[in-house]
């Protein structure tokens, strides 16, 4: 079971989402606006929530259960406290050794303020006064730090050059001086969790955290409290939030009622520019719609190309709506006074221009006009005419779609072949691996042998998750597209409606084995290699997690896994079929 489907059932334990209700997943690069339509969606904008920023803003996801009734409700998934724990470990020692590198003492405070990810802000958690008193505490640790590096200089005086290495060893050794620091910042952690919920505190689970109430305005007040992406809110510590409630504008229609599910942002980073992270797929697969967002004046130009050809090779294509913003931002090159439908024609040509990218990627796809819309004037407090008629489309469209059942012919495959189709990709997989361990800092490859360990998908430009459904997805996708027959008499457009159904089958089973595979089953060895400490701990940590994702995804060329693996994959395929036929 994935991680998202674990906290859906956590969460529908407390606070069912109704089960008839469409549901709505948005998409989009920092700034493109999401956040800020489902402000005016939910009619929160003079309360300023959910917090708009043009940087990484939405980091725990969110769903907004809008229904009719009184009565509202919060409820919020609390991160492990071991997982904190790695998060303040991890900033803490990087910290520390750049203050031993650099002496800056005023630079501290800016040094713990957050994963080197962004993934995990400290900063929102901690005051200034109580960040202050955290960077003189590890301005006293100098001395100690000092001493343990030279001896280390003396003992292995041929490794002169590996300072950083030692200041590590040495913080690993400062025993109470270090865990004095560590403790302190967990226990202000635990105690500003507590203030926030009710005496609730993080746990060795996940722990749930529930607010109700029957005033709007205390709702809000509450929520902003706990979800903002701003200093004061304890959002870092939050794994997933669910809001229901009569939570809507004004302007949109008499009965609507929906699941809208503010998902992070993507482009935050070069690698998910040219490739989505597999964190995505699960909302993909179990919603009704999927609300890509782009900027008018720019689109295309972070994740959002990757974005498209991932919902399209993977079988979401039907569920996909494109929404241009900031239309009023336009400014054609060959028009001085440009109306709405200069600016649409100028943003159609970017989208055009992509679809010819894509072509010559081997993509042939052609997005529905009907589900291609165009919003202007965010920033007014008033919802242009033009945006309130499209955003209700929007929303009886996808009423419509969580309806509507496809029909479904299976296809027949020719399995023998499956191994053709299995070399590359994972040779693809070990060779990217192999090279990224290598050529990365040890500091990068330690803090993603931590995610692993902890059942995160990756760290930064390791993502072994994404990855291996990508280069699987690559090859396999060849392979359904190409059945030696159907069970049955079938046209051209429901043979493509039920392959698009076995892809989004399998690409789903696809993640949950991959996380299986290479998070789960080999725990115990990701324990192992992130324990590793002292002289030669940085090769042995890259030794073990290149057998351990060699063992996960097996070169054909080498690994007596080989069969074992490709028997996994066709049955794989084999279930999204039969799932797809008892759909």
């Amino acid at each position: 079971m994935s991680r998202y489907q674990e906290i859906q059932n956590e969460l529908n334990a407390v606070s069912p989402a109704p089960l008839d209700l469409p549901k709505l997943y948005f998409l989009g690069d920092t700034g493109a606006g999401k956040t800020t339509i489902i402000r005016k969606l939910l009619g929160t904008e003079e309360n300023k929530f959910p917090t708009t920023r043009q940087k990484r803003t939405t980091v725990a996801p969110t769903e907004y259960v809008i229904r009719n009734g009184t009565g509202f409700d919060l409820t919020v998934v609390l991160k492990p406290l071991s997982e904190i724990e790695g998060y303040v470990d991890e900033i803490l020692k990087d910290a520390i050794g750049k203050f031993y590198k650099d002496r800056a003492k005023d630079k501290i405070v800016k040094n713990i303020r957050q994963t080197s990810d962004q993934r995990f802000r400290l900063y929102y958690l901690l005051s200034t006064e109580f960040s202050g008193e955290i960077a003189d505490q590890i301005a006293s640790l100098l001395p100690a730090l000092e001493d343990g590096v030279r001896g280390y200089q003396q003992d292995f005086p041929e490794d002169q050059d590996e300072t950083g290495i030692f200041v590590e060893f040495v913080i690993s050794e400062l025993g109470t001086p270090y865990s004095d620091i560590r403790n302190a910042v967990i226990a202000e952690i635990q105690r500003l969790t507590a203030a926030s919920c009710e005496g609730a505190t993080l746990g060795s689970e996940w722990r749930l955290h529930k607010y109700e109430t029957t005033t709007r305005e205390y709702f809000v007040k509450k929520c902003k409290e706990l979800l903002s992406s701003e200093i004061d809110s304890i959002s870092p510590v939050i794994e997933y939030a669910r809001l229901r409630g009569n939570l809507k504008a004004p302007w949109l229609r008499e009965g609507v009622e929906a699941v809208v599910i503010d998902g992070e942002g993507i482009g935050h980073d070069t690698k998910e520019a040219g490739q989505l992270d597999s964190r995505h797929y699960d909302y993909f697969y179990d919603s009704d719609a999927i609300l890509l967002i782009e900027e008018s004046k720019k689109p295309f130009v972070a994740g959002g190309k990757s974005a498209l050809k991932s919902i399209f090779q993977r079988g979401y294509g039907d569920k996909l709506f494109l929404l241009f913003t900031k239309l009023d931002e336009v400014e054609p090159y060959d028009s001085e006074d440009p109306t709405d439908e200069d600016r649409i024609e100028d943003v159609r040509d970017g989208l055009v221009n992509v679809l010819a990218s894509l072509r010559d990627d081997g993509l042939d796809i052609e997005p529905d006009e009907n589900k291609i819309l165009f919003l202007g004037g965010l920033q007014n407090e008033e919802m242009y005419e033009a945006g309130v008629q499209q955003l209700n489309q929007v929303f009886e469209q996808a009423h419509e779609m969580s309806r509507f059942q496809q029909s479904f012919v299976a296809p027949v495959y020719d399995f023998e072949m499956l191994s053709a189709f299995l070399v590359e990709s994972t040779k693809k997989f070990n060779d990217l691996y192999r090279d990224m361990l290598s050529a990365q800092h040890w500091k990068t490859v330690e803090a993603f042998n931590r995610r692993m360990d902890m059942g995160i998908d990756g760290f930064r430009m390791f993502t072994p998750i994404t990855d291996f459904e990508e280069k699987l997805n690559e090859e396999m996708d060849s392979f359904i597209a190409k059945p030696i027959a159907w069970k049955q008499e079938v046209s051209d457009t429901l043979q493509r409606e039920s392959l698009n159904s076995i892809r989004r089958q399998f690409n789903k089973l696809v993640i949950d084995f991959a996380r299986h595979e290479i998070i789960r089953v080999p725990h115990q060895e990701w324990n192992a290699a992130y324990c590793y400490s002292g002289r030669g701990s940085t090769s042995l940590r890259r030794a073990d997690i290149e057998a351990i994702l060699k063992r996960s995804v097996p070169p054909f060329a080498t690994s007596e896994r080989v069969k074992d693996f490709k028997d996994s994959v066709k049955r794989l395929l084999e279930t999204a079929i039969s799932n797809c036929e008892m759909a």
